[in-house]
């Protein structure tokens, strides 16, 4: 259930390991290039682990390699004076990351589940019934199906998490993403940037050609003034940070305003469903790391799925489903804590919190294998 990006694998997926399969719920809209607005505002950073995953579910190859960035190089900057530095050649790696729109990834796996043995439902959800051995959804227009297994990809709103009972603690950062793509004056060569400010955390990824996607996670006082600014002037309130790798920017579409919660999900199963991506955990965006563990939540629970679904036995089966759940709580809860702690961390005032967080920052970049454990936990 849901028709986003993890939606779309894991109804791929389950295809692929023999399981007869229907991906419900409506087309995602997404943005069509233009000359003032060349990129979607969506901008993932899909880790190597996220790429292998759309590999082997054949779709990766599919992507429009013009419309993807490697990312070479990660620099960090604190609010007085620490700063990190990561790059692929010191990790032995290509690339750190590969950028990329939404609208691409969901393109392919879209083409990929409409053309394959998927059968598309272009329809919302009206009511959910969890029976022994089966689940009834009921949707909009009067149409009813079973299925042994529904899979929850439906967002942070889920409906089938909600039907189900399974209860979803929110926490509001009193931040909102202020997001947008701009023209840059000089090369960014593959390097995206942060800057943690008193402002907020402001992110700059690296888009193809000469040009960079914001993510300024802002605090919510500020963001009327922002919303205010005319284009050119909140290009230059943004230039004003990034002016000494950037140049000067131009806007290249509109700004999007996202505000920012950590939603935690308890627990990912039960019988007969199984939660994945913002349905199953939503975190805090400075770490680029939400699609990735939406994506790794559908590669784990095609591996728990796997030889159950081959042995024809009932993919719904609480232990089958109870597996994926043991697999997934340990790497979300330690995104969760990451995530969480340094949002929390740098938005306080505090001048004794202030040196130890940036003194932090300066040891680990001082540190070559701590430095190698985040980025192995980041490739995936």
């Amino acid at each position: 259930m849901g028709a986003g990006i993890a939606g779309c694998a894991a109804a791929l997926g389950l295809a692929h390991v023999g399981l007869r399969t229907a991906l419900v719920g409506p087309e995602v809209r997404v943005h069509e290039p233009s000359a003032d607005a060349p990129f979607d505002p969506r901008i993932y950073a899909l880790a190597p682990a996220s790429i292998e995953m759309l590999s082997r579910l054949r779709v990766w190859d599919r992507i429009d390699a013009t419309r993807v960035q490697d990312v070479a190089r990660i620099r960090v900057f604190g609010d007085s004076g620490g700063s990190l530095s990561f790059d692929a050649w010191s990790q032995a790696v290509s690339r750190l990351a590969v950028i990329v729109e939404e609208r691409e990834p969901l393109r392919v796996l879209d083409a990929a589940c409409r053309f394959g043995a998927v059968e598309r439902i272009d329809a919302s959800l009206d009511g959910v019934e969890f029976r022994q051995d089966d689940v009834r959804l009921r949707l909009a227009g009067g149409r009813s199906l079973s299925a042994r297994l529904v899979v929850g990809a439906d967002g942070s709103r889920s409906a089938v998490r909600a039907a189900a009972g399974i209860p979803a603690q929110q926490h509001p950062y009193g931040q909102t993403a202020l997001v947008s793509n701009f023209a840059i004056e000089r090369p960014h060569r593959g390097v995206a940037w942060q800057w943690f400010t008193p402002d907020g955390i402001i992110a700059l990824l690296p888009l193809p050609g000469d040009f960079v996607s914001l993510v300024w996670s802002a605090p919510d006082a500020l963001v009327p003034a922002l919303a205010a600014l005319a284009p050119e002037d909140f290009a230059r309130r943004v230039g004003a940070v990034s002016a000494a790798s950037h140049g000067r920017l131009r806007p290249a579409g509109g700004v999007h305003r996202f505000p920012l919660q950590r939603i935690d999900v308890e627990p990912l199963v039960r019988p007969r469903l199984a939660l994945v991506g913002d349905a199953a955990h939503v975190i805090h965006p400075l770490a680029g790391q939400g699609l990735n563990l939406g994506l790794q939540d559908v590669s784990e629970l095609l591996q728990a799925l796997g030889p159950e679904a081959r042995a024809a036995r009932d993919p719904g089966d609480p232990r089958v489903l109870q597996r994926y759940a043991r697999r997934r709580a340990e790497p979300i809860r330690g995104m969760r804590v990451v995530t969480d702690g340094l949002a929390r961390m740098f938005a306080t005032e505090d001048a004794t919190w202030r040196r130890l967080r940036n003194a932090g920052m300066r040891l680990v970049d001082r540190s070559g294998p701590l430095k190698r454990a985040l980025v192995r936990r980041a490739l995936g």
